[in-house]
């Protein structure tokens, strides 16, 4: 909602936006449960509130982190976008590891009891691999 009027907008524009309306006036936030009911008013600053034209938009609720810049935002992606970059030139062994363990939160004994090895062993494995995507990941991007 920009003076009054519903644009619809992307999310990188949206965070964009969060930074400018951060230093304007701040304005009263209800905070629903999961009933709709309101449980606190917060004086709070709010980048743009309402909905688009569609019915569906972004909402204060959309943003887990207010403070969070546009800089800090596109860094991190490209950051995440580096790491899987390296993790795609592991074989698949190692693929799997990774990936288990950090994107499915597996833990190293349930990885090992499925591989048909120990945990110290997949310990050392884990370790390996990682000192590998550190090294992988100096050379490629620093």
């Amino acid at each position: 909602n920009i003076d009054g009027e519903m644009i619809e907008i992307t999310k990188e524009v949206a965070y964009a936006m969060n930074n400018f309306y951060r230093s304007s006036k701040a304005k009263k936030v209800e905070i629903k449960n999961e009933l709709g009911e309101v449980v606190d008013k917060m004086l709070r600053e709010v980048p743009y509130s309402g909905q688009s034209i569609d019915g569906e938009g972004f909402m204060i609720e959309d943003f887990p982190d207010l403070n969070c810049d546009v800089e800090h935002s596109v860094l991190t992606k490209m950051e995440q976008q580096d790491i899987h970059k390296v993790i795609d030139q592991l074989n698949t062994e190692e693929r799997m590891i990774i990936y288990s363990i950090f994107f499915e939160n597996k833990t190293q004994t349930q990885m090992a009891e499925i591989m048909g090895i120990s945990r110290q062993v997949l310990a050392y494995k884990l370790k390996t691999i990682l000192n590998k995507m550190r090294e992988m990941y100096m050379k490629e991007f620093f």
